[in-house]
């Protein structure tokens, strides 16, 4: 196993999310501070697909349900086709399926690029705070987690990052862009001084939010450093196709045709792939709402602001809110009335995602009131 002398932070923090047991068994109140269940705890998009879409997702199910009895397409060919399309048309570079592999989810996705460039012995690299899920899925592939911790929370510390990857000179380093609960970005120009630290490691950028987010994707790295840069999107987020579970990586061939070599046979149902060709060929009509999204959460911002709240900057859908004495009693002020925030472990902030309009009135409303009846502290 690599060894550093660098004092790098192994991340302890809970992994799970809230108990939704505990969430259902909650008798709310009735009256003014009864809102319903209201989510506001998942970066997702809220609307739905439109009825024309859902009825599209059915057919192209119903017809491989015809031939269910049949193995799906291993090399999964149609797909990464029709996604490296949707790239090279929104990246405006030029990318083909030799750049693209899918698999169950972004995390499945980590999970075989963890196995295959680090592995038993090897080391992956992220910064605090971030995706609770890294460690987990490091800690799946038999690979050593490190996380360097910040000294400008909540945002990250680029600084302490570099000096941690020129000393160790991890196997990967991951990071996310936007990140997730913080919301922040990160910039090419930094993203290249990394690469320029790491001597012989990839980088892996989680773009899972990019989508729904104010700045462009770094997926012209993937010319320029073939063999060290990997883009992880999914599209459970801005497709709003959570529950289909869809990942998706883009990165240069030769990376492609290594974690294509250790995939396991068929691992992408025929449902999934059908489901996913239907999102992707309509990705401009779903991701229409996203703009609207994002006016939707400056609101919710401008409002929280003017109340007194903490709100770091964030490049995307959902933000920080704080600085609370107590950020869980808060999580559980808001749940007792019916609205679910993030709770990220965080010390003194909960994770907010703008959803619908009419529920982001309704958390601020309740925002208000809670203030007044002296719920929230800060």
């Amino acid at each position: 196993m690599k060894t550093t002398s660098l004092p790098l932070h192994h991340s302890g923090g809970a992994t799970k999310s809230p108990d939704q047991a505990k969430l259902l068994g909650r008798v709310l109140p009735a009256g003014p501070l009864g809102y319903g269940w209201i989510g506001l705890h998942y970066p997702v998009n809220p609307y739905p697909l439109a009825p024309h879409i859902q009825n599209a997702v059915i057919e192209a199910v119903r017809t491989q349900i015809a031939a269910i009895n049949n193995y799906p397409d291993s090399d999964t060919s149609v797909l990464r086709t029709k996604l490296a399309g949707y790239v090279a048309d929104h990246a405006r570079i030029a990318v083909t399926h030799e750049n693209i592999w899918v698999a169950n989810g972004c995390n499945e996705v980590l999970r075989q690029i963890f196995r295959t460039f680090a592995g038993p012995g090897g080391t992956v690299l992220g910064l605090e705070p971030s995706y609770r899920y890294f460690p987990v899925i490091a800690e799946a592939a038999g690979t050593q987690w490190s996380s360097v911790p910040t000294r400008t929370f909540p945002q990250r510390d680029i600084d302490a990052a570099l000096t941690a990857i020129g000393k160790c000179q991890p196997d990967v380093v991951v990071i996310a862009s936007p990140n997730n609960p913080s919301g922040d970005s990160f910039s090419i120009d930094m993203f290249e001084e990394v690469l320029h630290r790491l001597r012989s490691g990839i980088l892996v950028i989680d773009e899972t939010y990019i989508e729904m987010s104010t700045k462009d994707s770094a997926v012209q790295l993937i010319h320029r450093y073939p063999e060290k840069v990997v883009l992880c999107r999914t599209l459970s987020k801005a497709f709003t196709f959570a529950g289909g579970r869809l990942g998706y990586m883009i990165a240069g061939p030769q990376i492609i045709n290594a974690l294509r070599a250790t995939q396991l046979p068929y691992h992408v149902s025929s449902i999934t792939q059908a489901a996913a060709a239907v999102i992707i060929d309509r990705a401009d009509e779903i991701l229409a709402k996203v703009p609207e999204l994002l006016l939707e959460c400056e609101r919710m911002v401008a409002y929280l602001q003017r109340e007194g709240f903490d709100i770091p900057h964030s490049d995307a859908h959902f933000f920080l809110m704080g600085k609370f004495k107590d950020a869980h009693a808060v999580w559980e002020a808001y749940a007792d009335i019916g609205i679910v925030l993030g709770d990220v472990g965080l010390p003194h902030y909960l994770r907010v995602s703008a959803g619908l309009p009419h529920e982001n009135d309704q958390f601020l409303e309740a925002t208000s009131n809670l203030l007044d009846l002296g719920k929230i502290a800060l």
